[in-house]
């Protein structure tokens, strides 16, 4: 946590009654990219954690012996941050709770934030909205047993806001379900789910759980919640003490007790800092980190006319550069990959990288197989083949969710289908017309392979306007609009897949890019430190973040990438896949966000040969 925050106010208006959320998810922020990686803090390794203990615990017994406010007496304020990213001012973030005549809260997050990828700026802002039901004093954190599989909520709401785009997301909990109504821009997606078994709390309740927690001496707290960006399933909150430091809390430098939060499954740890003495200790949240590759951000107290600028456009402020800076440099390029059958990799993760998996995992399918490094235990060996696409599990061949439309792969949507149609012509080119009145999804092998690719090649035609300012449209706005980066790309080419009958799913991971050029527009050039090189001098070659396609046809996954004049090549590395279904939909890049920056790739070998 910074301790140079000074010259920092805030100003507090007080509420009725109980409030502050947790902090604004791993940030969406890179769902724009569309990834994120984060990590803890680098201050607290080798620290003398011990020493920090023994200071934790006399303060929990000067605050006790103090007999400072119960938790149905806490003051409330709004809050205002300024987020920093390797200290450029970027943008804020807000928290605000209201509480309506009838008792409930209604608390509110807001964060926005502009960066630079390559040559674009992307503003974005994501806001959270939990509607909880009233909280009875004087054991605020406890819940009826009829509330247990709701935590309380009422509401949950998520909107999420690219330049011109927005998806929105509300949870519901009608009649022993939860109504989960995703909106894209063009229309909204219903879908009934099962309300979660275990046990959660919402998130001022999660929050005073914490406080509660935290005022009596716990070093390590485990909290189950919902987080609208990750969508309608319970996950744990861990927070472990990690020292006592100093803060900023707006007008000072206070003492703060500085924790690290885990989200479980999410491979992005944050810290959080927080008051340990007065009214509002354990409570009142001062600073929040995130320990990314491309700079450390820091959301700090701050008044809100300071927090409110740095997410305008200033040209005498450089932003963060968050696409080519992100780059995985190898010492020797892949000779002509576009004609390339097959390549031999090894994956692994850059000695010395705090945040980064302990065990690293790549999965095998479309083109990819994986096995461990016959030379390395600690890397993997991957293998790119053209000629051998990898089965399906029965799993996958049973999931609805690779037929289905969704809030960001509409494929029910009259354009969407209207463009899938246009393949058809293609098709009858090549000397493989689609039999009239066929039915979709019960085509010969031989045609529905031909109608996936000729989809690919309409979709990569139809985006004429390809760059990187766009931010995860859907695919019914990437249709009307013509424009968009990888994302785009992808959502589209599976929607067109779905609505001619062929299961499809969204994959991430990164793909070569040959003389350090964008897979968008070829023109952008990095060095080898991650510098934009626009001259773009002889290079090593390297591998660049990425979105692309797979469908599912004859119960294999065939790699399909709609940004390529071709349909696919060995430079790519599989690290995930997403069905995109409304209720995972913004929870499907978390596989990367661990890897970003912290990866390294040897070539071994590549083959341009196809015969068998």
């Amino acid at each position: 946590v910074s301790t140079s925050r000074s010259g920092l106010g805030c100003t507090c208006v007080r509420l009725e009654q109980v409030r502050k959320p947790k902090t604004m998810r791993l940030i969406a922020l890179l769902a724009f990219l569309p990834l994120c990686a984060c990590g803890g803090s680098p201050a607290a390794e080798g620290a003398d954690r011990g020493e920090h203990l023994k200071e934790w615990a006399r303060i929990t017994e000067e605050a006790a012996a103090a007999d400072g406010p119960p938790l149905s007496s806490l003051p409330l304020a709004e809050e205002w941050y300024q987020v920093t990213i390797a200290d450029v001012p970027v943008g804020y973030m807000n928290t605000l709770t209201s509480v309506d005549d009838d008792g409930s809260a209604r608390s509110m997050e807001v964060m926005d934030v502009q960066v630079n990828r390559g040559a674009d700026t992307s503003r974005m802002a994501f806001e959270t909205v939990f509607q909880e039901a009233p909280l009875q004093p004087p054991s605020l954190e406890v819940l009826e047993e009829a509330q247990r599989s709701t935590g309380g909520v009422t509401l949950m709401a998520y909107d999420q806001r690219f330049a011109n785009n927005e998806v929105k997301m509300g949870l519901t909990f009608p009649d022993g379900e939860m109504k989960l109504v995703s909106f894209n821009g063009e229309k909204e997606h219903v879908s009934m789910l099962p309300r979660p078994e275990q046990a959660w709390l919402g998130r001022l309740r999660a929050r005073l759980e914490f406080t509660r927690q935290c005022r009596a001496g716990a070093t390590e707290i485990v909290v189950q919640t919902m987080r609208p960006e990750l969508g309608p399933r319970v996950v744990n909150l861990t927070s472990t003490l990690m020292r006592i430091d100093k803060a900023w809390d707006g007008t000072q430098m206070v003492e703060a007790s500085v924790w690290a939060v885990q989200i479980s499954d999410v491979p992005v740890n944050m810290t959080e800092a927080y008051e340990t003495r007065g009214a509002t200790r354990c409570y009142r949240m001062l600073q929040m980190g995130l320990d990314m590759p491309f700079g450390y951000l820091l959301a700090s107290l701050s008044e809100k006319e300071p927090a409110l600028q740095s997410a305008e456009p200033d040209a005498n402020r450089p932003l963060p550069e968050l696409v080519y800076t992100m780059f995985v440099i190898l010492d020797q390029p892949i000779e002509r990959v576009n004609e390339a059958r097959m390549v031999e990799i090894s994956v692994g993760i850059k000695a010395g990288s705090s945040r980064a998996p302990v065990d690293l995992k790549l999965p095998t399918g479309g083109y990819q197989r994986v096995e461990p490094d016959p030379d390395d235990a600690a890397r993997l060996r991957v293998w790119v083949d053209l000629m051998a696409p990898q089965d399906a599990t029965p799993e996958e061949l049973a999931e609805t969710d690779f037929r289905s439309p969704s809030a960001m792969i509409d494929s029910s949507d009259e354009v969407i289908i209207e463009l899938s149609h246009k393949a058809d012509p293609l098709c009858a080119e090549d000397g493989k017309p689609l039999p009239k009145g066929h039915t979709n999804g019960k085509l010969p092998i031989a045609l529905a392979e031909e109608l996936a690719y000729a989809l690919r090649q309409i979709v990569h035609e139809h985006i004429e306007d390809k760059h990187l300012s766009t931010a995860y449209a859907s695919a019914s706005e990437t249709a009307r609009t013509a424009s968009g980066d990888c994302t785009e790309h992808a959502v589209l080419l599976a929607a067109v897949l779905r609505a001619r009958g062929i299961p499809s799913r969204v994959c991430h991971g990164l793909v070569y890019v040959e003389q350090g050029g964008s897979a968008i527009d070829g023109q952008v050039h990095v060095d080898a430190s991650g510098n934009v090189d626009p001259a773009g001098g002889r290079l090593t070659g390297q591998y660049g973040w990425h979105m692309w396609t797979q469908a599912l046809i004859a119960g294999k996954w065939i790699d399909l990438d709609a940004t390529l004049h071709l349909p696919f090549t060995v430079g790519h590395v599989l690290v995930g896949t997403s069905s995109m279904a409304d209720k995972d939909a913004h929870n499907n890049h978390m596989q990367m966000a661990a890897l970003i920056g912290n990866l390294e790739i040897t070539v071994h070998d590549v083959s341009h040969s196809f015969e068998r």
